[in-house]
């Protein structure tokens, strides 16, 4: 009888260590995080520049205010802001629906993204004073370059270790590594081009994410179709 209730204690202790290590429930968390941190940097910036024009109206006076009227500030780091924003989101969101399980290595990955998420409003709205700092551009573009080292080492850590469900296939699974590699490349040449010129970097950092996502884009597409 002591035999027996010894082998059915031993038999439920890695049960009962496998629950406790199961963090499979963090991932409904983590998905809605990263949709309220992704919300926040994506209209964060804009929201600075409204409460920023108003503070001066109040502070300085109501003529004060035509100065520092929207179309006066360099817009264009803001449009590239959203725009690589909106793309890594796309990106997140196809990761993390195809998740089916995570574990604690995984979760503090996805926090390190989150954390240089929450630090990219800052660096973009940060340009509206620096602009004319080459390495006020050059940090921005280092801010979302790293989001997508971030986002690439998350996605193969849990592809080398099976978290990924059959919803990703394994050739989308290579080109979506593929296409997120396309974020840090193109943010190094756009550290490059920060030094060159302000016009030189968003005119780079603009027309270049887009294309280069296009490409990757179509690349994978035609991959999969052969």
């Amino acid at each position: 009888m002591r035999r027996r209730m010894r082998r059915v204690s031993i038999a439920s202790k890695p049960e009962l260590r496998q629950g406790i290590e199961d963090y499979t429930f963090f991932l409904d968390y983590l998905k809605i995080l990263g949709m309220v941190l992704f919300a926040i940097g994506m209209t964060t910036p804009v929201l600075g520049l409204v409460v920023f024009d108003v503070d001066t109206q109040l502070m300085q006076g109501r003529d004060s205010l035509d100065e520092q009227l929207i179309w006066d500030k360099p817009i264009l780091p803001y449009i590239a802001g959203f725009l690589i924003l909106a793309i890594q989101w796309f990106k997140f969101v196809e990761v993390h629906h195809a998740l089916r399980s995570t574990d604690l290595k995984h979760i503090i990955i996805v926090l390190c993204f989150f954390f240089v998420l929450c630090l990219y409003p800052w660096f973009e709205m940060n340009i509206e004073f620096t602009a004319d700092q080459p390495h006020s551009r050059a940090w921005f573009s280092a801010a979302w370059g790293l989001l997508g080292v971030f986002s690439f080492w998350q996605l193969s850590y849990a592809h080398k270790h099976k978290m990924i469900s059959s919803k990703l296939s394994e050739n989308r699974i290579r080109s979506l590594k593929r296409e997120i590699l396309g974020d840090p490349v193109v943010a190094v040449i756009c550290i490059g081009l920060s030094y060159v010129g302000f016009m030189t970097w968003i005119v780079g950092m603009v027309l270049l994410v887009p294309i280069s996502n296009y490409v990757l884009a179509r690349i994978s597409i035609e991959a999969a179709q052969q």
